[in-house]
């Protein structure tokens, strides 16, 4: 009778393994338990490493994305660090060159003024020079040799050569003033001034014996005649 139960039950376990599971709770599905989902831990593994990867994937790129702005952020800092750096320049620039210049105007001011100082006394003493020089040129121009008579020739000849000579030392005292305010040495052409016969003497011929005597004749001939007058004079009072 014991074997009869044991196996009456078995029968009945047996016959009710088709039966779903919680048929007899309200509320939930019954389901057999050979239709029951099964997911390997595989497929758990590789849903955890998706996501992981989908979130390193985001990390990445918002680094990314930090990392252009950065760089767009650095080429604004080297832009303005340029341009702070070229008005740095600008502005040493500026210092340097106000100081430099105004030191520079400054000093030329001054020299200027020396030089036109100077260039006043130089024309000052230009104009001086020139009005004495024209002025002896006419009392040259005034010496007529040509209105000497015979009786006055050795007075007008004595008091030409020296006009002559006060003309030279006039000339000479007013050319050592040009110079000294910074003139020429040589208001002249040396060359020019040189009269036919110095341009000639080195290669003119010696003059004769009768040249000289000709010569000494003409300006002899005024004291001949007045020592001939002279002595017609005492002879006739002798008579």
């Amino acid at each position: 009778m014991g074997t009869d139960f044991f196996d009456d039950d078995l029968s009945r376990h047996g016959s009710n393994k088709g039966v779903a599971l919680g048929s007899g709770v309200e509320g939930i599905p019954s389901l057999k338990s050979d239709e029951m989902p099964i997911r390997p831990i595989s497929d758990l593994n590789l849903t955890r490493m998706a996501r992981h990867r989908e979130e390193v994937n985001t990390q990445m790129a918002s680094a990314k994305l930090q990392i252009e702005r950065l760089k767009q952020k650095q080429g604004e800092m080297e832009r303005e660090k340029h341009m702070l750096e070229d008005l740095l320049e600008k502005q040493e620039e500026y210092e340097r060159g106000k100081q430099e210049m105004a030191a520079r105007l400054s000093e030329s001011i001054v020299s200027l003024q020396k030089l036109g100082e100077h260039a006043a006394r130089q024309v000052e003493v230009y104009s001086l020079t020139r009005d004495r020089f024209v002025a002896d040129l006419d009392e040259l121009q005034q010496i007529n040799d040509a209105e000497w008579t015979d009786e006055s020739f050795r007075d007008e000849l004595n008091k030409a050569v020296t006009q002559i000579n006060g003309i030279r030392n006039d000339f000479v005292k007013a050319q050592a003033t040009v110079e000294a305010v910074g003139g020429p040495i040589r208001l002249f052409d040396e060359s020019r001034a040189k009269t036919p016969h110095e341009e000639d003497s080195e290669f003119a011929p010696v003059k004769g014996f009768g040249y000289w005597m000709k010569v000494g004749l003409a300006v002899s001939l005024p004291l001949i005649i007045t020592i001939i007058i002279t002595a017609i004079v005492l002879v006739v009072k002798g008579r």
